[in-house]
C-alpha cells in the first residue's frame, strides 16, 4: 500500500475547508450556529490531543484557557458592544493573558505535579 503525497492530502484538506465555507452560507440559523459550535470544539479536540496525545501532558486545566477566550469575547460582544474582529482580538488576548499566568507555573513541572498546577 502506498502512502498519500502530500499535496493529495493538503488537497483534500483544503477541499474540505471549502465545503465548510460554502455550507456556512447556505444551511439554515440553526444548523449553521450547530456546525458552528462542531468546529469550535473540534479544535479545541485537536489542542488537548496535541497537548496529551503527543506532548504526554495530563491538563486538566485545557478547559480554563479555552474558557477564557470564550468568555472574554463573549463579554465583548455582549457587554461591550465590540465588533465580531474586535472581540476575536480580545478573547485572543484573555486567553493568552491567563495562559501566561498559568504557564509560568506550570513550566518547572511535570507528571502529576503539572496535573495538579493546571487545574
Amino acid at each position: 500500500m502506498s502512502e498519500a503525497s502530500p499535496a493529495k492530502a493538503y488537497a483534500l484538506h483544503l477541499g474540505v475547508i471549502a465545503l465548510l465555507f460554502v455550507l456556512s452560507f447556505l444551511l439554515p440559523d440553526y444548523y449553521h450556529g450547530l456546525l458552528a459550535r462542531i468546529m469550535v470544539l473540534a479544535v479545541f479536540a485537536m489542542g488537548y490531543n496535541m497537548l496529551f496525545g503527543y506532548a504526554g501532558l495530563l491538563s486538566l486545566g485545557h478547559a480554563m484557557f479555552f474558557a477564557a477566550g470564550l468568555y472574554g469575547a463573549g463579554l465583548a460582544v455582549i457587554q461591550l458592544g465590540w465588533s465580531v474582529p474586535a472581540a476575536f482580538a480580545s478573547g485572543l488576548g484573555c486567553g493568552v493573558v491567563v495562559s501566561l499566568v498559568i504557564g509560568l507555573l506550570a513550566l518547572r513541572t511535570t507528571g502529576v505535579a503539572f496535573m495538579i498546577v493546571t487545574m
